[in-house]
């Protein structure tokens, strides 16, 4: 009668574990979709920065091409600070769900190879998203290191207005200069600038698309609402 009871002790214990695990995984996995629905929403406004900084290279390019210390060069001085601007376009995923299952070491909880190969595979595609756009920011800083010799410090402060957004000023405002060597130098620059954020638009692109079939497939085996 001992064994008997403890016996079935355990297996009550065991299925008490199985319960609180399975209910636990499906907390997370209805965590991920909740966070790849956002991303859904975040990785569209991504594609559409990296598309609207496409023009501004081509414009740039364009203009930049021609230019003389003659010439109004209000809007060279927009597009390349427009360009060249901060971190804007950069990937932040929502992956609260992610990093708390590694901080935990909870990836075993997701008991669907599946969906936990979907989700590593998806991170690691967010990764190489995340590298790409570094190299993006380094491309940027060149950019705006080698344009430097091209302005007026005077009037590259005045295309900002107060609250940091590019403006037009009402002046008309030239070049310090325009050598051809660097001209051409940063015309390199906006050239693989222009090239590297349309292979990331791309990538970004099918990493929302992804998003959506993993949250289709995530519904099929979950069961979710």
């Amino acid at each position: 009668m001992l064994f008997l009871a403890v016996t079935l002790g355990f297996f009550v214990e065991n299925q008490r574990e199985h319960y609180i695990e399975a209910k636990r995984e499906r907390q997370y996995i209805q965590s991920f979709y909740e966070d790849l629905t956002a991303d859904e929403r975040d990785l569209q406004s991504n594609i559409n920065f990296l598309r609207a900084q496409a023009q501004q290279t081509d414009s740039l390019h364009a203009l930049m091409k021609n230019i003389t210390t003659k010439k109004p060069a209000n809007l060279v001085y927009m597009y390349l600070r427009g360009v060249v601007r901060g971190t804007a376009g950069l990937l932040y995923p929502n992956d609260k769900t992610i990093v708390q299952l590694r901080n935990a070491g909870g990836m075993r909880l997701i008991k669907n190879k599946g969906v936990s190969d979907s989700m590593a595979l998806y991170y690691r595609e967010v990764e190489l998203i995340r590298v790409l756009s570094q190299e993006g920011q380094v491309n940027k800083a060149s950019l705006r290191e080698k344009s430097i010799p091209l302005l007026n410090a005077d009037d590259y402060a005045k295309i900002v207005d107060s609250n940091s957004a590019i403006i037009n000023p009402s002046e008309t405002i030239y070049l310090r200069q325009a050598d051809p060597e660097v001209i051409n130098s940063c015309l390199i620059e906006v050239n693989r600038i222009k090239t590297l954020n349309g292979g990331i638009a791309i990538r970004i692109q099918r990493l929302k698309e992804k998003a959506g079939r993993i949250k289709e497939f995530i519904k099929q085996e979950y069961h979710l609402k």
